[in-house]
């Protein structure tokens, strides 16, 4: 089984880590929460949603045959509406204020890399500050902002399997003839 669809968690932290490294701010990108304070300055990227958007999963789109390998695969494909949080998070809040203003124009410019990749619909959600100083969030003061992405994202599955080539066909009362490959 082979399948195709964008990694777009994977492709969002390289990204933000080179334009960090090209803007010359030190900044951990993350694919989750920061763990400790040591980690602060961070981003951390969560999944918020992954649903099937138009329903399609098992729909079947085509068939192909290698007559040299002898492997028959189907193709099936669908859409997800897959959702992300960015979340920047700083012991500063000035800090975290001038951070959100570039992350916001960072993944701007992500848009058109993320749709090169494939991906549809890609849009931006933003505008949510917190901050927790009670230790029940993370164990060390903090301030947070996040920013929310939406796309569609294609997912294509092919299913293949060997087949064994026919090597004689009986017909009407035992009689064999032969094929050839």
């Amino acid at each position: 089984m082979q399948f195709n669809s964008v990694d777009m968690k994977e492709e969002l932290l390289q990204f933000l880590k080179q334009s960090f490294r090209a803007a010359q701010i030190k900044m951990t990108v993350l694919k989750s929460d920061p763990q400790t304070s040591g980690e602060l300055p961070c981003i951390g990227i969560n999944r918020v949603s992954d649903s099937e958007a138009n329903h399609t999963i098992g729909d079947f789109a085509g068939s192909t045959f290698d007559d040299i390998d002898l492997e028959y695969g189907e193709l099936y494909g669908t859409v997800f509406q897959e959702s992300m949080e960015i979340r920047i998070w700083h012991n500063n809040a000035d800090e975290r204020e001038r951070v959100y203003r570039l992350l916001k124009a960072l993944i701007i410019q992500f848009r058109k890399q993320a749709v090169a990749l494939g991906v549809r619909s890609f849009s931006m959600e933003a505008g949510k500050d917190e901050s927790d100083f009670s230790g029940q969030v993370i164990p060390f003061p903090v301030y947070w902002g996040s920013l929310v992405i939406t796309y569609l994202n294609p997912m294509d599955v092919e299913i293949t399997e060997h087949v064994v080539a026919i090597t004689s066909v009986t017909v009407n009362g035992g009689v064999q003839i032969g094929t050839e490959r």
